[in-house]
């Protein structure tokens, strides 16, 4: 993908079709994400996915964290985000980027709960505009969606998921707002016209979207055309993560009534998975699962009193990892366990609990990260919320990097592309002295004549779409060839990720397939 494309990708939103009431989306809408790419591929080859490479030496898998900017972006400045149990903005929420604004749906816990709207035109600063939809004290707000007043919008939503429908037939469902409302027991949507003024189906407060507890998450898959939650449940370890589907966002299947992520062996014991967030990302599913460190009851039947004594020996933060599955039903993690969003120190704006948005934003080479950080623990009362930003390089979850700085390079070889020309985009950086180079191998590892590393262009510098090349620019056209293997040479050097330039088209990506359930 070249940096013209990549450029145009960034700035024109979610343009797939978000399931109108047929359950399909139409071709032409639902083609290219932002984040996912393009719904039939490629995708750009992060190495996330360890079926990327082959074999390797002098290399290893670097996780990365995104980087917090110093300041809080949403602050508390309105008397309806006043005192309560968790005191000021937080996401729980959704943040998108529409033409030339960015656009928030936020979470307030204020003599009941609320959903508040923000927007901006940087991503950094924002406006709380006076609205048409809830008063308080007599005076416009910012809510859109409000226990001040439920008969405006038939309902009340606590961890809202907005998610536009542009090509929805019914002019009033451009886009649908999820949650969980606490009123009537369950997951609800809400619709409208405008992402301002909501309403739920009124028969929605008795049958609600399928069961759950009070955290749930949502998306749509442009791959798969369909839309997904990632839904609060629990096992022995404690609370942990379910998933659910559905074709059209109001009718929903589960693959499997129980969780498919949870605490695991290299977790220590005070670990439960306490939601976490999941969007489609370049062929994969990319989470950033909320970490809740405290211990959950070991016998006997649940209460709130038996939970509460089980956590009171433990800190009780809750901390942002990292996670990826090619199918929503099976995940995995660094080993390492690292904080993908570091949590802030003690005493700090953001020091005892983080949570993420739906999912991030593309902008420019970087994706930006939307988080709700609270000064106390969880069950402190009257922790301060705000909202913050991280940001993390396109593609930049992990990377391959030379091991070491020396003359003795590092490798990687891929598997087979069947690629249509001797180019490859590259998402990589380099020291001052430091290059990436290229050789193509046929399926023994033998060097392909006139592609050898020799041959190839070095890449110097830091870009995310550089289009490394070798002197020639045709492949051999003998017609024994079909695919070939990539041997990327890093010196002092990470490699992100890569995608060659052109595929056989009649050679279909298997990264993602449909399944069934477990």
């Amino acid at each position: 993908m070249r940096r013209r494309h990549f450029a145009s990708l960034a700035s024109v939103g979610l343009i797939a079709a978000l399931a109108p009431r047929s359950g399909k989306c139409s071709e032409s809408a639902a083609a290219i994400s932002p984040l996912a790419g393009s719904a039939e591929g490629p995708w750009r080859r992060l190495f996330l996915d360890s079926s990327v490479i082959e074999q390797k030496s002098g290399v290893v898998r670097k996780f990365h964290a995104a980087e917090k900017l110093d300041q809080s972006i949403v602050i508390r400045d309105r008397p309806w985000e006043g005192v309560s149990a968790i005191t000021g903005p937080y996401v729980y929420g959704t943040v998108l980027h529409e033409g030339d604004r960015y656009r928030l749906w936020y979470q307030i816990l204020f003599q009941g709960n609320h959903v508040g709207y923000a927007e901006s035109t940087d991503g950094v600063h924002w406006a709380k505009p006076e609205l048409d939809v809830v008063t308080y004290e007599g005076k416009p707000t910012n809510l859109v969606v409000s226990e001040f007043d439920t008969a405006k919008t038939g309902g009340v939503c606590h961890n809202p998921t907005v998610i536009p429908r542009p090509h929805d037939p019914d002019p009033n469902r451009r886009y649908a707002l999820y949650g969980y409302d606490g009123k009537a027991g369950h997951a609800r949507v809400a619709f409208s016209p405008d992402g301002i003024h909501w309403r739920y189906p009124a028969a929605s407060f008795e049958q609600g979207l399928f069961s759950s507890s009070d955290v749930v998450n949502f998306g749509f898959d442009p791959d798969q055309r369909r839309y997904f939650s990632t839904w609060k449940t629990r096992n022995r370890r404690g609370r942990a993560v379910g998933i659910a589907w559905s074709a059209d966002g109001e009718s929903w299947v589960k693959p499997f009534e129980g969780p498919v992520f949870v605490a695991d062996d290299l977790d220590p014991d005070d670990t439960q998975i306490y939601g976490m967030p999941a969007f489609a990302y370049q062929g994969l599913y990319v989470g950033t699962p909320w970490i809740y460190r405290a211990r959950y009851f070991r016998y006997g039947q649940y209460s709130v009193d038996k939970l509460h004594e089980a956590q009171s020996d433990s800190t009780r933060t809750m901390d942002i990892q990292l996670a990826w599955s090619w199918d929503q039903v099976n995940w995995t993690r660094p080993p390492e366990r690292d904080q993908f969003i570091p949590r802030g120190k003690a005493g700090s704006w953001n020091g005892g609990m983080i949570v993420t948005a739906s999912a991030p934003v593309v902008v420019g080479n970087q994706l930006h990260f939307y988080y709700g950080g609270t000064d106390r623990v969880h069950d402190e009362k009257r922790a301060a919320a705000s909202i913050g930003l991280a940001t993390l390089r396109l593609d930049g979850f992990c990377s391959m990097v030379s091991e070491s700085p020396a003359a003795q390079d590092g490798w990687l070889i891929t598997r087979r592309e069947p690629m249509l020309t001797p180019r490859v985009m590259i998402n990589a950086k380099t020291s001052a002295r430091g290059e990436v180079t290229a050789e193509l191998l046929n399926r023994k590892n033998k060097v392909v004549s006139g592609f050898s590393r020799e041959e190839c262009i070095p890449f110097r510098g830091d870009s995310v779409d550089h289009s490394l090349r070798w002197k020639s620019d045709r492949l051999p056209s003998d017609g024994t060839q079909r695919d070939y293997k990539i041997r990327f040479w890093l010196n002092e050097a990470e490699l992100f990720s890569y995608l060659p330039e052109a595929l056989d088209p009649q050679q279909k990506d298997l990264a993602r397939f449909p399944i069934a359930g477990p």
